[in-house]
């Protein structure tokens, strides 16, 4: 037992010894603070004496206050400032900063260069700063109270969610991706992040705007991740719309991923296809490739889709037409290419392929005349030949209207059916083009 109570004694001795070394490094902190405070004061005093007097210098302001900022900086940070001065200490935090700040606004607007990283820094410190000093200040209301003064301090606070925006703009004109987004993203959140001036800050651009800056940005340092955080707001920027999405699309070939690339095509293009033909063809394009290449049949199905959405889509009943053709289903494939010619009536392509799907099938019918023993089974089927060669030739000759001047496109195939139809006038004709 005497044990015991000598351990609790030791322990209690301990403990009195820790807690008035603690209270002797508070103390001593407290002292460095109010030093440090007390510095700062004065180099802001001297500074703004010299400014009034115009007689500093730019070099002198910019070295003046990063000396005093430096020293507020770390009083505040230490946490040692009597409660009492804190607002006293974010106010002087926030004079420091100002005077840097308003001569690098000069530079910008005359387009002279200056320092775009000490810009954002020092615009942090002062923000940061005027929202410490109206978290710490009493509001006091009559003739000698402070509440015109806070009024003033909340509408500067207020202003500076624009000088985000040219942070964002003078980080990205260095290379600083991360920064400028960093810049972005809290004026896109300044009145979250800065509840004080909320209803009281409006941003000279709208929110939509500085996410396009952002994204584009962030595409522009390949960080990819925050590309598609900005999308959906920036893709509301409705002049830079188009674009962003082109950006967008390009951005996972970027990548290496073309699956990615394909997928949002087809979510895009399924959603809106009126809007995104270009994309359509693309994508088609990309599905006929890969069908080659593993058997599937991706590009069917997609375009069954779209003209699930919107049978007016051309380039997709084009791709059905093309699919169909390719895998000799000539039938099925007119039907298709007549669809596009009652889309668009001067398409030279969809027509010529009308004819060309009937002069397959008559070139393939032919083909089996020589193998019938039977005359007049011969001579049957010799007489449809004729009449699918004869059936090829309005649609040949309608893509003949559509590019009169390029005979190299029609002209063989006309005069081959002309041939078989017994027209050799025609026929004749089409030599002379030949």
């Amino acid at each position: 037992m005497k044990k015991l109570f000598i351990s609790m004694a030791l322990l209690m001795s301990v403990g009195t010894i820790m807690g008035q070394a603690d209270k002797a490094a508070l103390k001593q902190a407290q002292k460095e603070a109010k030093a440090e405070m007390t510095e700062a004061q004065k180099i802001n005093d001297a500074i703004l004496a010299k400014i009034n007097e115009k007689t500093a210098t730019e070099a002198e302001i910019m070295s003046e206050c990063k000396k005093g900022q430096a020293l507020i900086s770390k009083a505040i940070k230490s946490g040692a400032i009597a409660e009492n001065r804190i607002g006293e200490a974010y106010k002087l935090s926030a004079d420091l900063a100002l005077q840097p700040h308003n001569l690098m606004l000069i530079h910008a607007s005359k387009k002279e260069p200056f320092d775009t990283v000490f810009f954002y820094s020092n615009l942090k410190t002062m923000t940061d700063a005027l929202q410490g000093e109206l978290k710490n200040t009493k509001v006091t209301k009559g003739e000698t109270g402070n509440e015109a003064y806070i009024k003033g301090k909340t509408f500067n606070l207020a202003q500076c969610g624009d000088y985000y925006i040219y942070a964002g703009q003078f980080n990205a004109a260095i290379g600083q991706f991360d920064k400028a987004i960093e810049a972005y993203t809290t004026a896109m959140n300044y009145t979250k992040i800065y509840p004080e001036v909320a209803g009281k800050a409006e941003l000279r651009i709208p929110v939509e705007q500085i996410a396009y800056y952002a994204f584009h940005t962030a595409h522009e340092g390949k960080l990819y991740d925050k590309m598609d955080e900005f999308f959906d707001q920036a893709i509301k920027f409705e002049e830079g719309a188009v674009g962003t999405k082109q950006v967008k699309v390009a951005s996972y070939l970027e990548r290496g991923d073309s699956t990615a690339w394909a997928n949002y095509i087809h979510d895009m293009t399924v959603k809106e296809p009126q809007q995104n033909t270009d994309y359509i063809q693309m994508l088609i394009a990309y599905y006929l490739k890969k069908d080659k290449e593993t058997g599937s049949d991706q590009m069917m199905k997609y375009a069954d889709e779209i003209i699930a959405k919107d049978p007016n889509i051309l380039i997709a009943q084009y791709g059905k037409a093309y699919k169909y053709f390719e895998s000799e289903k000539y039938d099925e494939a007119f039907e298709a290419y007549k669809k596009c010619t009652e889309l668009k009536n001067d398409y030279y392509d969809a027509w010529y392929q009308c004819g060309l799907c009937k002069y397959r099938q008559a070139l393939a019918l032919n083909s089996t005349i020589s193998s019938i023993k039977n005359q007049a089974e011969a001579k049957k089927v010799l007489e449809k030949t004729k009449g699918i060669f004869g059936e090829a030739i309005p649609f040949f000759e309608k893509a003949r209207e559509c590019a009169p001047d390029e005979p190299q496109k029609w002209a063989f195939e006309l005069r081959q059916c002309y041939s078989v139809t017994g027209q050799a006038a025609k026929a004749a004709e089409m030599d002379k083009l030949l």
